[in-house]
Formats: C-alpha cells, structure tokens, sequence
C-alpha cells in the first residue's frame, strides 16, 4: 500500500517540520529543518536607532495627508526669501527742485551739463572780467549776462567762448557785434527776442544751439540778461524741466516779474503769489 500523500490542507494545518533529503556516502541522510516562525509585529519594525531616512525638503507634499486644520503652515525652505518691507525707506521723499528723470529729457538734453564730455566750459563769474553785464553759468558749457563790451570780445575768445549768441533785435544792435565777432574768432547766431515772452520758434532755435557740442562754451546774452532768463526758462520747462523749478532758474540768469508773468502764461501757470 503507498502511503498516503498529504494535502495542502494537512501541511498547512499541521505545520510538519520541513524536511531535507540529500545523498550522504551512498546513503541517505535526512535532515529536519523547523518552519520559520513569524516574527512578532513589534520586532518587525524598523530599528529606531538607525539614523533617520533622509526627507527632500523640496519635495511636493502629499495631497492625501491629513493637514491639521489649526496648525500653522510650514514653512517652504526651497522658496525664495522674502523682502523685508522695513528694508526700503518709505519716508525717503523725491527732492521736488532735481531736474526731471533722464526718461523725461533726451540724451541730448543733458549735453549742457553732461561734464563727462570733457570740453571747455564757461569760465564761473570769479574768473570772469566785468566785460559782461550781469554774467552769470547756466550750466557747464553756457555763460549768460547782459550787455558785451564790442572791445572785449577778444577777451571772450581768449576766455575760451567758442560761440555767442545775441537776443538783442536789429534795432538794438544793427550788426556791430556781428562784425566785432567775426573779427575775434568767434562763431556768431542771432535770435532777436522783442516781446515779452520769446517764442516757440525762438526756443526751438535756441535749443538746437544749446545742444550741440559744436558750440561749446556759449555766451548767450541780451541787454541785461532778462530776455536770456526767459528763454532758459521755456527751454528748460521744454525739456521735462517742472515749470516752477524751471521759472527758478530763469530767476537766476536775470528774468525779472515783468517778463515772468508773460512766460508764466506761456507754461499756463497761475501768476505769481496767486
């Protein structure tokens, strides 16, 4: 009778010992190995001394964790920093008297004062002869005043002025001043300003010279340096300059109230003190 074989059902239930057979020396040798016993669920964990398992900070978090409702966010240390808003001055004012942004004005604009074109500026007024009337610098490369002694235009070349420009009209100076020019070396442009305020056409011609390096240093003169304060005001104002600080510096070369009022009307600005 064969013995009977055991089923799957009976191995199972009876947990039998497993059993080796190998070929020992032309015999048979049987070996009986126990079953390996389940390890209790407590020492199946992970050893909690190992060190812990590295975790990349940077990682998505996962969207089917529970989130505390009430607990704080963490936070994200691969984002970047945050500006400190105490870190910009909030009280820090823009000084309303600077000339207008460079956005405003055209590079060309800035060539009266643009020093780092190293040409030869307007002598300032402590270096000046009393050949002038009321002389005085605009900017860098530009001398204003009144009156200029005929006789003293060689003085002005010597000075170093390349161009003059006179705002004195044909009945003023009937051309003496051309001819003295001429004969000293100098580049001479006449703009004749007889109203109160100069106009458009004037201010355009007259920033068209101003803005030339070719000229440089000019003279721009009139009798007593009002009508040359008036024309710096409008160019000024033309080129991005705010009115009142333009109206300043018109002040400064020689306009006087009587002229202001009428390019205050032309830059529609209230009269003054009102």
């Amino acid at each position: 009778m064969s013995p009977s074989i055991p089923t799957r059902k009976r191995l199972t239930s009876t947990a039998l010992p497993l059993v080796l057979a190998f070929g020992v020396a032309g015999g048979l040798q049987v070996l009986e190995l126990p079953l390996a016993t389940p390890l209790p669920a407590a020492q199946a964990q992970s050893n909690p001394c190992a060190p812990a398992r590295a975790v990349n900070p940077c990682a998505p978090a996962n969207p089917c964790a529970a989130v505390k409702p009430m607990a704080p966010a963490a936070a994200n240390p691969c984002a970047p920093a945050a500006v400190n808003p105490s870190a910009v001055n909030p009280c820090a004012a823009a000084n309303p008297c600077a000339p207008a942004k460079a956005a405003m004005m055209s590079a060309a604009a800035a060539n009266p004062f643009d020093l780092a074109a190293g040409l030869p500026q307007a002598p300032f007024g402590d270096k000046m002869p009393a050949i002038v009337d009321n002389y005085g610098r605009a900017a860098p490369y530009v001398g204003t005043g009144g009156l200029v002694k005929l006789e003293a235009l060689p003085q002005l070349k010597a000075l170093g002025f390349k161009t003059v420009v006179n705002l004195r009209t044909a009945e003023e100076d009937p051309g003496a001043e051309a001819q003295a020019a001429a004969a000293a070396g100098l580049d001479y442009v006449s703009i004749p300003v007889s109203a109160k305020a100069p106009t458009a056409e004037q201010v355009a011609a007259f920033t068209t010279l101003v803005e030339d390096p070719a000229h440089y240093p000019i003279l721009v003169h009139c009798h007593s340096a009002n009508r040359v304060g008036a024309l710096w005001t409008l160019y000024r104002a033309g080129r991005g300059v705010p009115p009142e600080v333009a109206i300043q510096e018109g002040r400064t070369v020689g306009m006087t109230a009587g002229r202001e009022a009428a390019v205050r009307q032309v830059l529609k600005l209230p009269p003054q003190g009102s």
